[in-house]
C-alpha cells in the first residue's frame, strides 16, 4: 500500500507581508527582533496597509507616540529611523515609488552626558579589584568590557578557542562583532593573564561561565556588573558604561581619534565623540586657555 505524501499548504503572502519578511531576513536575530517590534507597533496603529503609508500619516504617528503614548524623544527617533530603513529597502525592491519618511520631522535628540555615571580608569580598576575577590570569571568579564571595550554580547560570546593563538607576535582575540564584522584584537599581557586564569584547565567552550558551568548570558553579565559596581561604591553600573570608560580613557591617555575609532570598531568617526565622556570637561574648557593667553593684561583689568 502506497502512502501519499501530503504537500505542505502554500500560504500566499500579501505584498506587505512579503516586504516585511524579505526586509527582516537581511538582519541577525537581535536586529531582526528590534525591527520586527518597530514595524509591528506601526501596524497596530496604522488603519490600513503600512506599505502605502503617507508622510502625513507618519507625522501623525510621531505625534501619537510623543503626546498620546508619552514616549521619550530618543525612543521615537529610533522608531522613525527603523521605519525609514524599511521604506528605503521597499523603494530599492521596487515595491513602492518613494520613501514616505522623507521630510518627516523627527524629534531633536540631545544626548545628556550626565545621564550615565561617568566611569574613570580608576573606577574600572576598582571594579577589577572587586571582581578579583569574587572569581576569575568576574575579573575576565570586567577586563573584556573595561580594557578591551567589548560590547556585552561580544564579551559573553567569547570562546576559549578565540584567543588561543598569536598573530604577528601578538596574542590576539578573534571575534565577530556588531553587524557581522570580524575583528582581531591584541591582548595586553595583563589582559591575557586574566583570561587564562578564567580558562583554568579547560581547552574549549565559552570563556565566561556561571557557577553551574553554563555559558554566561547578557542578563548574567548585567547582574554581575551591577553587583560589582554597588560593592565598589560606584552606584548603579551597567556593562556599556565600561565601553564608554575604555574609549574615554584611551583618549585621555593620548591615543589618536583614528586609533580610538579602530579600537571601538566604529564605521563613523563621530561615534568617538559620542563615547568620549570627558569631551565637555570644564577643566579643559577653551575659556581657560583663552584667559591664560591674555594673562598679560590680567592685573590691569582685575
Amino acid at each position: 500500500m502506497q502512502h501519499r505524501t501530503l504537500a505542505r499548504p502554500i500560504v500566499a503572502l500579501t505584498e506587505t507581508d512579503a516586504a516585511i519578511t524579505t526586509f527582516l531576513a537581511r538582519y541577525s536575530s537581535d536586529s531582526r527582533r528590534t525591527y520586527r517590534a518597530i514595524i509591528d507597533r506601526f501596524r497596530e496603529w496604522h488603519p490600513g496597509d503600512i506599505l502605502h503609508a503617507t508622510r502625513a500619516e507618519l507625522e501623525l504617528y510621531t505625534h501619537y507616540l510623543l503626546e498620546d503614548q508619552g514616549l521619550k524623544k530618543s525612543t521615537v527617533y529610533g522608531y522613525l529611523s527603523g521605519l525609514s530603513v524599511f521604506y528605503r529597502v521597499a523603494v530599492a525592491d521596487g515595491r513602492i515609488p518613494q520613501d514616505p519618511t522623507v521630510m518627516v520631522r523627527r524629534p531633536k535628540v540631545f544626548y545628556d552626558d550626565n545621564r550615565l555615571t561617568r566611569l574613570t580608569s580608576h573606577d574600572v580598576e576598582k571594579l577589577l579589584l572587586q571582581a578579583q575577590e569574587r572569581s576569575p570569571q568576574h575579573t575576565a568579564l570586567v577586563a573584556l568590557l573595561g580594557m578591551l571595550g567589548l560590547r556585552c554580547s561580544e564579551a559573553v560570546g567569547v570562546q576559549i578557542e578565540d584567543f588561543a593563538g598569536y598573530e604577528r607576535g601578538h596574542r590576539v582575540l578573534h571575534l565577530v562583532g556588531k553587524g557581522g564584522k570580524p575583528a582581531t584584537i591584541p591582548l595586553p599581557p595583563m589582559v591575557f593573564r586574566i583570561l587564562d586564569r578564567a580558562v583554568g584547565y579547560r581547552t574549549s567552550g565559552p570563556l565566561l561561565t556561571t557557577r553551574t558551568g553554563r555559558q554566561m548570558t547578557r542578563h548574567d553579565a548585567y547582574r554581575r556588573i551591577e553587583v560589582l559596581g554597588r560593592h565598589a561604591g560606584l552606584g548603579h553600573v551597567h556593562p556599556h558604561q565600561l565601553r564608554h570608560a575604555a574609549a574615554t580613557s584611551a583618549l585621555d591617555a593620548g591615543v589618536s581619534t583614528r586609533d580610538v575609532q579602530a579600537f571601538g570598531r566604529w564605521s563613523d568617526a563621530r561615534m568617538v565623540d559620542r563615547y568620549d565622556r570627558n569631551r565637555h570637561s570644564l577643566d579643559r574648557h577653551a575659556a581657560y586657555a583663552l584667559a591664560s593667553h591674555m594673562s598679560a593684561i590680567a592685573d590691569k583689568i582685575a
